[in-house]
């Protein structure tokens, strides 16, 4: 059997490790040797507890600055993990130390582009996986991310080029071939994507895609909703400015609501905590969850909202990234559901008293979840396998 080695090197939260762990249950499960090297190891260790899965820290730039607006993958790559030539030499340097710590047979790397180049300039075998956002087409250049905002096309192209240099000059001084365009990194036959077609911001540009519905963590331990007749809320919070305001909101709705807010400051966890507003702190069975609940409201990574739709439940999506607005945009396009991009106290207010109070969102939610009624997430892992025992033989 193989050894294979997961990656995660961008992103944060749970969306990147949860598919990750989803997948490798079934690789470990017909033989194969697993081990994480992840952005995050605390998020890694704690989800992995009990397996025996080794964690290791990902060679990432984790000093990345916030609040700049990107346009495309290849600006995001330019102020992330490619920002600078030397860096960049250096990142490669340490994954390829890391290769050769665990010598793996494959490498599966997951928004993980420094991995994909050291994979490539060792002639390792590696494979790109993923959802859409995070895997982009075979083009170049690669499109505008905000299609609403009329970006300059010679700085996007620009842009792309100096990542491109960057990469290829890194490959040259560890005497690999070069890319003959950014995209190239992720190319390579037809391309596996863990979603659905509908959530995918690059559908129209691929050239070929296999959708194989998108990988969910099963475990964790089952939703205990507050008492109280309502419609049950399920929340899931990171930390943001205006979230008191949408706590009173809650409150005011006098629904059943159940909170998973990581992060959250104590004194406000005590201050609205009780009533019909429970909070927790345990990670959750995500598919109870889903089944469960009336409504959700999410930031809009694309796991949980994915699973939700699939679940037939309307969403309210408060994006925090760009990643998340346009996950949200499809959530807008199917009709399942509103989103406040600002986060200002009234548009949430009054967002949530549309979604409890009109029902054509949940009957949205629930025709697009009738498209895909032979879709079990749980079997999306074992569907992969075939492609993964194919490069292992190659």
């Amino acid at each position: 059997m193989a050894r294979i080695l997961m990656t995660w090197e961008l992103g944060g939260g749970y969306g990147h490790m949860a598919p990750l762990i989803a997948l490798a249950a079934p690789l470990e499960a017909v033989g194969h040797e697993i081990a994480f090297a992840v952005r995050n190891p605390a998020v890694g260790e704690s989800l992995c507890r009990g397996t025996g899965i080794r964690v290791h820290q990902a060679p990432a730039n984790l000093d990345v600055a916030g609040g700049l607006v990107l346009h495309s993958f290849a600006q995001i790559l330019l102020h992330t993990c490619f920002n600078s030539a030397d860096q960049t030499l250096q990142r490669v340097r340490a994954w390829r130390g890391l290769y050769d710590e665990i010598q793996p047979d494959l490498v599966l790397c997951d928004h993980s582009p420094t991995a994909l180049v050291a994979a490539r300039s060792t002639g390792l075998k590696s494979l790109p996986i993923g959802y859409g956002f995070v895997m982009p087409p075979d083009m170049s250049p690669l499109p505008n991310l905000r299609p609403w905002d009329n970006a300059d096309a010679a700085e996007l192209a620009r842009d792309e080029s100096r990542v491109l240099d960057i990469v290829n000059a890194t490959l040259k001084a560890l005497g690999a071939p070069p890319l003959d365009y950014l995209a190239q990194l992720y190319a390579g036959g037809v391309q596996t994507l863990f979603t659905c077609k509908e959530f995918d911001n690059y559908a129209a540009e691929r050239r070929s895609a296999e959708y194989l519905g998108p990988l969910c963590l099963s475990g964790g331990k089952p939703p205990r909703w507050p008492q109280g007749e309502g419609k049950r809320i399920f929340a899931y919070l990171r930390p943001f400015k205006t979230q008191p305001a949408l706590l009173d909101a809650l409150r005011e709705s006098g629904q059943p609501t159940l909170i998973h807010a990581p992060g959250t400051a104590p004194e406000l966890l005590q201050r609205y905590a009780g009533g019909k507003l429970q909070f927790t702190t345990d990670l959750l069975d995500v598919t109870p969850v889903a089944r469960e609940c009336d409504l959700a409201i999410l930031h809009g990574g694309h796991g949980m909202l994915a699973l939700m739709l699939l679940s037939g439940k309307p969403l309210l999506i408060l994006p925090l990234y760009l990643e998340m607005l346009i996950n949200a945009s499809s959530v807008l396009k199917l009709g399942a559901g509103l989103t406040a991009p600002q986060l200002r106290p009234e548009d949430m207010r009054q967002k949530l008293r549309r979604l409890l109070e009109e029902p054509g969102f949940g009957d949205a939610a629930r025709r697009f979840a009738e498209r895909y009624t032979d879709l079990d997430v749980k079997e999306v892992p074992f569907n992969f396998l075939p492609r993964i025992e194919r490069m292992l033989a190659a």
